[in-house]
């Protein structure tokens, strides 16, 4: 009697014990193919704990949880773009006082990366509750944010209310019915033995965590002392919504290539939040294409100089209705020009992109 006890007591632990581990390891919730001017520029895929379609529960959820990205183009990309990406997407997702909170944070997630991702390169956010965020390539761990949040941040760059890309966003949130032939090509793709060994190198040459000091916090608060609400709110469905992107393919590098600060990265994602809405409100819905049904995205990179006049406009993604395309244009072009550069923003030149949204009534 009492070995039977012990038995259902041991099996009973045995079992907890396989419930947590098989709890610990996300699954995969969804893979999307993030394209550029017709060309592919990463795979990424999201592994969750709990699946689910509800960009809101995964991104609130404090769960173990990781973003994979595998480089497609044969280009590969700046590490520098890639970094500023995420930064503009948490800007037009997160509240002005989170991101100056986080200033810190962003600032050294930027500092993590080196040189150019080629094909092929691996770049994993996993996170662990309690443990933060871990960010490694190619299976070399560059660094550790231990703030949770942060990984909501991230998330909600490609599945927030205003993700950078839309089409992005539906195909993480398939609740792991995902296309067999992806995720094969997905799993197949590993960087080389000699890639990894340089990767090794970004480690050794990289600052350690940044830690908040109390000028970067003053700095930080006084670019955010104008309390500017910083998410963009959707449009009514009827008219199109706007919101920033990854930066155009056509221009690698910014003018400035200089490291980050708190204060420079905060007057950025302030800057881009502002030229959004001047842009979004001077965008309309072309009477022609809500006659004939037509809907879709658009996105444009979008490049200024110091004083806010256009240098050059570029398609990114564009829609199968031309109407929609030139509207993109024509509503940038009614938007300029855009305010001068603020001191905190370095280089002759400034870069970011709009993607456009025209949804019909239902």
């Amino acid at each position: 009697m009492r070995f039977n006890h012990l038995f259902r007591v041991l099996l009973s632990l045995i079992l907890l014990t396989v419930c947590q581990l098989a709890r610990a390891e996300p699954m995969l919730n969804g893979i999307s193919v993030q394209q550029e001017l017709g060309q592919e520029v990463f795979i990424g895929a999201l592994y969750t704990e709990s699946l689910s379609n509800n960009a809101d529960t995964l991104i609130s959820t404090n769960q173990p949880a990781r973003m994979e990205l595998k480089i497609a183009s044969a280009e590969g990309m700046t590490t520098r773009r890639f970094s500023r990406m995420w930064i503009e997407g948490m800007a037009i997702n997160s509240k002005a006082d989170v991101l100056t909170a986080q200033a810190d944070n962003m600032v050294k997630f930027d500092g993590l990366f080196k040189g150019r991702f080629l094909k092929d390169d691996h770049i994993v956010f996993a996170n662990t509750p309690d443990k933060g965020v871990n960010i490694s390539v190619n299976g070399v761990l560059l660094g550790n944010i231990k703030d949770n949040l942060f990984f909501s941040m991230l998330l909600s760059t490609w599945i927030g209310k205003i993700p950078l890309s839309s089409d992005y966003r539906d195909s993480l949130l398939k609740v792991g019915d995902v296309n067999a032939a992806l995720r094969t090509r997905f799993e197949g793709i590993k960087p080389s033995a000699a890639r990894m060994a340089e990767i090794n190198t970004w480690t050794g040459a990289q600052v350690a965590a940044v830690t908040k000091s109390s000028a970067s916090s003053k700095a930080a608060s006084s670019v955010a002392t104008a309390e500017k609400p910083v998410a963009v709110v959707a449009a009514p469905v009827a008219k199109p919504v706007v919101t920033p992107a990854a930066p155009a393919k056509a221009v690698e590098e910014d003018d400035d290539s200089s490291a980050l600060t708190a204060q420079s990265l905060l007057a950025r994602q302030f800057y881009v939040s502002d030229a959004i809405k001047k842009i979004r409100s001077k965008t309309k819905y072309p009477q022609r294409a809500l006659d004939r049904g037509q809907a879709g995205n658009v996105r444009v990179g979008i490049i200024i100089d110091r004083q806010g006049n256009i240098i050059g406009t570029n398609i990114l993604e564009n829609s199968k209705f031309e109407l929609l395309n030139k509207e993109a244009i024509e509503a940038i072009k009614r938007s300029a020009p855009f305010p001068a550069l603020p001191a905190e923003i370095a280089g002759a030149r400034f870069e970011f992109s709009v993607p456009m949204r025209w949804t019909l009534p239902e």
